[in-house]
């Protein structure tokens, strides 16, 4: 009767023992698949390095660009296919890379200048996300251009073209002696893996007046890709289905 009783015991023992290492898996796998979950969100929708403020990275002469076809990564933005025309050359030109309000870019800097007769640069390249789930939503613009000592005008007109080479929009800013816009930005709908643009710089002054633009930013916002969000919520809702069956 007694070693029954021990049988007994030992067998619900077995079963218990079987059921909270059941139990206990089921609790780490929920666990496991909420931080997986987490940092996979955490990923897709975080721009890296997001502050208000400009990070600047490294600089390079536009004509070692141009004259190589050469390229410059910027995260996981890669501009590509420089070219230039007007009354600027690519070694009065430099492009550093920056991240701004936590979206990468590149800055166009030199010393452009009108002090009487108008000046004209024309700056195209393409911008090709590279290695990661985001797309560009959007194109910002920023310059620092300025009119001292009397009348002219100071200018950025940019166009942008998506896939196919269609055309998305056009970025404006400008400054004179009176009044400014030093910020632009366009919605890319929907977004897009690469865009291709075209800077058209005109700066103009009457003397003693001079215009001048020193730097011109261009970042790009970015969202996940569609596919990206979707692994997400899949996730998610593997991990309520595993947490309903407890």
């Amino acid at each position: 009767m007694v070693l029954g009783e021990l049988r007994a015991n030992r067998i619900v023992l077995r079963n218990s023992k079987s059921i909270d290492e059941r139990k206990g898996c089921r609790v780490r796998a929920a666990r496991n698949l909420s931080i997986i979950c987490s940092v996979a969100a955490l990923a897709v929708t975080c721009v890296p390095g997001a502050r208000a403020q400009i990070v600047i990275g490294p600089t390079v002469s536009l004509a070692s660009l141009t004259n190589v076809g050469g390229d410059v990564l910027v995260g996981d933005k890669d501009f590509s296919n420089f070219s230039i025309s007007g009354d600027f050359s690519a070694s009065q030109i430099n492009i550093t890379s920056i991240t701004e309000n936590g979206n990468f870019g590149i800055r166009i800097s030199g010393a452009l200048v009108s002090a009487g007769s108008p000046e004209t640069l024309s700056l195209g390249y393409k911008v090709t996300v590279t290695n990661s789930p985001m797309l560009i939503s959007a194109a910002n613009l920023l310059f620092n251009g300025q009119v001292a000592g009397g009348s002219g005008q100071a200018q950025v007109t940019e166009q942008v073209f998506t896939n196919g080479n269609q055309f998305a929009g056009q970025l404006f800013v400008f400054a004179n002696a009176t009044n400014s816009v030093l910020t632009a930005s366009l919605p890319i709908t929907p977004p897009q893996t690469f865009l291709n643009l075209s800077n058209n710089v005109f700066l103009t002054a009457q003397l003693p007046a001079f215009a001048t633009i020193s730097t011109i930013d261009q970042t790009y916002t970015q969202v996940p890709e569609p596919s990206a969000l979707a692994l997400v919520a899949a996730g998610f809702a593997g991990l309520a289905l595993l947490r309903r069956r407890h």
